[in-house]
């Protein structure tokens, strides 16, 4: 385990997990720390055994940094680049807030595939399934929702929308406007972006000035280019709910 220098990328202090060795197997949690019993006094748990004690760890400052997971040779297994904005904007303090991958099947350098954890839970899930995790389902045409209503107030259950794609030719750029029920865009979700032939983006029901937008029906509207300059539209609903 280490850190990277933001700016040269290069190698900060390589951790040895373990010295014996470890399996960890797929879609398991375990949580690497050098104090497990602080852990479990500040977070509930219910893999109180999915803990690894290691004998030193990495310094991971609250606003940005570069984590690495390597192998014995320093190959790159996986990282991710993480930075404080990428938590729910609506949060008062981030401080033990943990963040947490939707999906096991997205990048970890995807940004909007992470999100804060829920409230609900005490902002954590150590060695345990993340309480934002979202299966991803297959999408049925070029464009699907993994479901139509959703509710961002980070209690765990539908905070994020998954906005799915699926198309047949690869190169494909585009954008992606967030309209509310009148017509008025809220959200430029994706600007000239270039894609792959399928993948997911997320929406946490914040416009652009990071406000949460009232409940009520919203369009999901792409405008995709391809490389021979044509053009195609396709839209989505979906309803920003609250809970009562």
């Amino acid at each position: 385990l280490t850190t990277r220098n933001l700016e040269t990328k290069a190698f900060n202090a390589i951790y040895q997990i373990d010295a014996d060795g470890y399996l960890i197997f797929p879609e398991s949690y375990l949580v690497l720390t050098t104090n497990p019993e602080i852990v479990k006094e500040q977070y509930y748990t219910s893999n109180p055994l999915g803990f690894v004690k290691m004998n030193s760890f990495p310094s991971l400052p609250n606003d940005e940094a570069i984590v690495c997971l390597t192998d014995t040779a320093g190959n790159i297994i996986d990282e991710v680049h993480y930075t404080d904005e990428m938590h729910f904007q609506l949060l008062t303090s981030v401080d033990g807030v943990s963040l947490e991958r939707l999906n096991f099947d997205r990048s970890s350098n995807e940004v909007s595939n992470w999100y804060s954890a829920s409230e609900k839970v005490g902002f954590g899930t150590p060695a345990y399934k993340n309480s934002q995790f979202v299966e991803l389902s297959e999408t049925s045409g070029e464009l699907g929702l993994q479901y139509d209503v959703f509710s961002p107030d980070n209690d765990g259950f539908d905070d994020v929308l998954l906005i799915n794609y699926k198309f047949d030719n690869p190169g494909d750029t585009a954008n992606c406007y967030i309209f509310n029920a009148k017509g008025v865009q809220v959200r430029h979700l994706l600007n000239n972006e270039f894609l792959g032939t399928e993948g997911t983006l997320s929406w946490d029901g914040l416009n652009t000035d990071q406000n949460k937008v009232p409940i009520g029906i919203y369009i999901i509207y792409f405008e995709i280019f391809d490389q021979n300059g044509n053009v195609k539209n396709m839209k989505k609903t979906c309803v920003v709910a609250s809970k009562l």
